[in-house]
């Protein structure tokens, strides 16, 4: 039985490890600033036990927090929208360090951060920390995911209601490798932390290309919705009508632009060389998590 710690539960990809991280093998804690607030918010059964505490103020929940001395390694999720911004990035470096500290108080100096390749080039300060703390860590740049609730779901699902798509089609032939959200929680699972990938960065990209407009069709395809009618358009007009004929928020609309912006095709051979891995297919998994 493995023993984790978990931090990072207020992002998409936290939330969402509170319910699937958890394995008959594999025995998750979580830690949440606001747990009633969570508990509101999030829509499936939690698996993970989970602790109020506060990694930024600190405080009593801190410094009275202890959880069994056999815990394993600490997985820490990209907390803060966007490390370019020097501010998010001080709160990330402070609710890191504080995550370490709980985890060497547990006798663990073992933690993988999990990030994102829009963070692929504003890593160096996390970096520096980690060997600063003298941790074990290996970071992990992901791909963007799919799953229900991902903001690609969340704009393809608001696309879906209407009959006409406007479209950009420097968007809509784009290619990329999205991952399947559950198939990261499994490969987080699977990996052989203890002895691997220390003080490495490593990357993490999904099996299969396809591009947003393939992806979009396998989601319709997924949810019963009848083939739309497409129009295209500029950049101007594909922007403008993005927000106000789908009623997209600007929150969602910012992050798929950083999605369009950092996503590549990622080496994934360097964890391949030590651990064989079987990605969920993209149409099977679109359906099954939707």
């Amino acid at each position: 039985m493995k023993k984790v710690l978990i931090s990072g539960l207020n992002t998409y990809l936290g939330r969402r490890a509170s319910c699937y991280l958890q394995a008959a093998d594999f025995d998750v804690t979580g830690l949440v600033r606001n747990l009633s607030l969570f508990n509101k918010i999030v829509k499936e059964k939690v698996t993970a036990k989970l602790f109020e505490l506060d990694l930024l103020r600190k405080g009593e929940a801190f410094d009275n927090f202890q959880i069994s001395s056999d815990l394993n390694f600490g997985i820490y999720f990209t907390q803060v929208p966007s490390l370019d911004n020097d501010i998010q990035l001080q709160l990330e470096l402070l609710g890191l360090r504080n995550f370490v500290e709980l985890c060497k108080r547990a006798g663990n100096n073992r933690v993988i951060y999990v990030a994102r390749l829009m963070d692929e080039h504003f890593l160096e300060p996390v970096r520096n920390l980690l060997e600063v703390l003298r941790v074990q860590y290996t970071i992990v740049i992901k791909s963007s995911v799919v799953g229900k609730e991902s903001v690609l779901n969340r704009i393809f699902g608001k696309l879906a209601k209407r009959q006409t798509i406007f479209y950009w089609n420097w968007v809509a032939s784009l290619k990329f490798r999205p991952l399947p959200l559950l198939d990261v929680y499994r490969w987080l699972r699977e990996m052989p932390w203890e002895n691997n990938f220390i003080s490495e960065v490593i990357y993490l990209g999904g099996n299969e290309e396809i591009t947003f407009r393939g992806l979009f069709y396998n989601f319709l395809k997924c949810t019963a919705v009848a083939q739309k009618r497409e129009i295209g358009v500029n950049k101007f007009f594909a922007k403008f009508l993005l927000s106000r004929l789908n009623d997209i928020n600007k929150e969602d609309i910012d992050e798929f632009r950083r999605v369009l912006y950092y996503e590549k095709n990622v080496d994934n051979s360097t964890w391949q060389k030590v651990q064989a891995f079987e990605f969920t297919p993209l149409n099977t998994y679109i359906c099954k998590d939707t």
